[in-house]
């Protein structure tokens, strides 16, 4: 990572951390790991919802024209925001770049600030 040595990289990231509630207690338990599991292999390529059709508004791949096995499902609106865990309308499968990716962008990932007026 440009701009900062390793030392500061890692203890950064371990703060961030410590304030992170873990997994568990964000609902992301046994039962969604096999929610997700069965999601996947029911709508297995990145960008693919509820109703079976790839989107690319999350989905670089799916804009790109490329068809991506993915890797994860992903909330399309944030729980902390709003958005329902179980919620079929409310889920996409996403390959793992695009899934880093909206996360960067939209919700703040690896620590960032969520950006202002982004609800999902």
């Amino acid at each position: 990572m440009r701009g900062r040595c390793p030392t500061c990289k890692r203890r950064r990231d371990q703060e961030s951390d410590a304030r992170r509630p873990s997994a568990a207690k964000r609902g992301y338990d046994t039962k969604w790991a096999d929610f997700a599991r069965r999601w996947l292999a029911r709508f297995p390529w990145c960008g693919q919802r509820v109703d079976g059709v790839r989107y690319a508004e999350h989905s670089s791949c799916t804009a790109l024209g490329r068809r991506e096995l993915a890797a994860c499902v992903d909330h399309i609106r944030a729980l902390r925001a709003g958005g329902r865990h179980y919620d079929g309308a409310n889920l996409q499968s996403l390959c793992g770049n695009c899934n880093r990716r909206k996360n960067i962008k939209s919700e703040g990932g690896f620590g960032r600030e969520p950006r202002k007026g982004d609800d999902w």
